[in-house]
């Protein structure tokens, strides 16, 4: 049944669960995120729920990742203050494994967004993140489960750290052109033999940054 405030039972638990996501997270929900705490079957049912609350002005939205925003009037339906301000985060896409043939940031490449503080990013943009798998690169301490913040470029100098996309995989080595036009990607941890391609190297960004938590 309806309340006079225009929202059904259902919307009501909804919006809860969104207004308690945040406060726990300090970043709203995905709408996959978003299907599970609340008991959808798919993200449609979640999406629909969005939309219905949205056009009757208890969120907003726009195109960007992760911008899901309570408005006034749903803080003064739950009778709760806004404490939220996002201004310092910024959301940037963890790739996992690159699908073949498809844009590096296609929605197949790309597992979540994360929220990192812009005091860590500071001014830069265009960036995305990256998991480190295994040990290769430990000399420069960065370990395995690692995320490393990537400044999107297409060329690097000698001795940069960057992703490179190797048969639709991306990999994190120092970068080396030698001479003779050869290219080098580099492993710090010695057990690792170096990577020598004859044809050049799809970069996908220089490393900047090592993004790690700490429990």
């Amino acid at each position: 049944m309806a309340k006079k405030t225009g929202l059904t039972g259902k919307q009501d638990i909804f919006l809860k669960e969104i207004y308690k996501f945040i406060s726990e997270n300090n970043y709203p929900p995905s709408v996959r995120e978003l299907a599970s705490i609340s008991g959808f079957s798919s993200p449609k049912g979640a999406a629909d729920h969005l939309n219905t609350l949205i056009k009757k002005g208890y969120l907003q939205r726009n195109p960007s990742p992760r911008s899901l925003k309570l408005t006034e009037k749903a803080f003064w339906y739950l009778k709760m203050p806004n404490p939220f301000n996002d201004s310092s985060i910024l959301y940037l896409p963890l790739l996992g494994r690159i699908a073949a043939g498809k844009p590096i940031f296609a929605e197949e490449n790309i597992d979540e967004y994360v929220p990192i503080s812009k005091q860590v990013m500071g001014r830069a943009e265009g960036q995305f993140l990256l998991r480190v798998n295994g040990d290769s690169m430990s000399g420069d301490h960065i370990m395995d489960g690692d995320m490393l913040i990537v400044k999107i470029q297409d060329t690097a100098e000698n001795g940069d750290i960057v992703a490179a996309l190797l048969n639709d995989e991306a990999v994190v080595k120092r970068f080396y052109k030698r001479s003779d036009g050869t290219v080098e990607l580099v492993s710090s941890n010695p057990l690792y033999e170096p990577i020598v391609l004859k044809d050049g190297v799809r970069i996908q960004g220089k490393v900047i940054a090592v993004y790690r938590h700490i429990f």
